[in-house]
């Protein structure tokens, strides 16, 4: 009978230990979710506060504030800035995928995306043509819907020029087209804008600004010439299938 207590008493010390191991570990699973979580919304938070300074450029110094967005993220490269629209974002890049496509400056998975540069370009040394994608966000306005403004001539007589920080310096662009195109497939014969990252003499530039320049909705009276450094912006447009919104400038500062 003696014997049947012990093994029962046994049983229970066993038991009661599994139970509070049990428990030490929820705790401490629970303890590293919420400094996680925790890290994870003080980083958005400081993310957030940092961008409305750059936003509000009157009472701060941008290149300063850029170089502490980068502190946060290395992927940054830029930050484009066009007046008067909501088009005042970080500019991200990572050679060979797309990986901002469906995630935000924090690196969390969201539909918005954010900008980023064509993985295909390179950025040091610098290509001729840097391709900025982002998307056209019908809900809120967000991200690059407000490029669409440049359909009419009018908006673009007013905004003819937009800025694009580096970590160094800020730059300024002037437009020279805007169009609409679509994605062909790869055995297409037609333009392909977003296939032109160097210009290898002048020919190819020539070549490049006649396309656009065909496409586009209006003259600007802008050209281009070998040796200058361009900008593409392009995102989606819905009037059909594979269609894309596209506005080119060429840097003047």
């Amino acid at each position: 009978m003696k014997k049947v207590k012990r093994r029962r008493l046994k049983k229970w010390v066993k038991n009661l230990i599994k139970v509070v191991l049990l428990l030490f570990i929820i705790l401490l699973m629970s303890k590293c979710f919420f400094n996680h979580k925790d890290t994870k919304n003080n980083s958005i938070n400081k993310t957030k506060k940092i961008i409305e300074k750059i936003n509000d450029s009157k009472k701060t110094d941008i290149l300063k504030n850029i170089k502490k967005l980068y502190k946060i993220n290395n992927d940054l490269v830029g930050y484009l800035v066009i007046p008067d629209t909501k088009i005042n974002y970080p500019v991200m890049y990572t050679k060979g995928k797309d990986y901002y496509l469906r995630r935000d400056f924090n690196k969390n998975k969201n539909t918005a995306g954010t900008l980023y540069i064509d993985k295909y370009n390179m950025i040091e040394p610098r290509d001729t043509n840097l391709i900025i994608y982002g998307h056209n966000m019908n809900n809120d306005g967000t991200m690059f819907h407000d490029l669409e403004l440049f359909r009419e001539e009018d908006f673009y007589k007013k905004h003819k020029n937009f800025f694009y920080y580096t970590l160094k310096e800020k730059e300024e662009y002037e437009i020279v087209s805007v169009f609409i195109s679509e994605v062909y497939r790869v055995i297409d014969e037609e333009f392909k804008y977003y296939k032109f990252y160097n210009a290898d003499d002048k020919e190819d530039m020539d070549e490049y600004l006649k396309n656009i320049k065909k496409l586009g909705l209006y003259d600007t009276g802008v050209d281009i010439e070998y040796g200058d450094e361009l900008l593409t912006l392009s995102t989606c447009e819905y009037s059909k299938e594979n269609s894309r919104f596209v506005v080119v400038a060429k840097k003047v500062k």
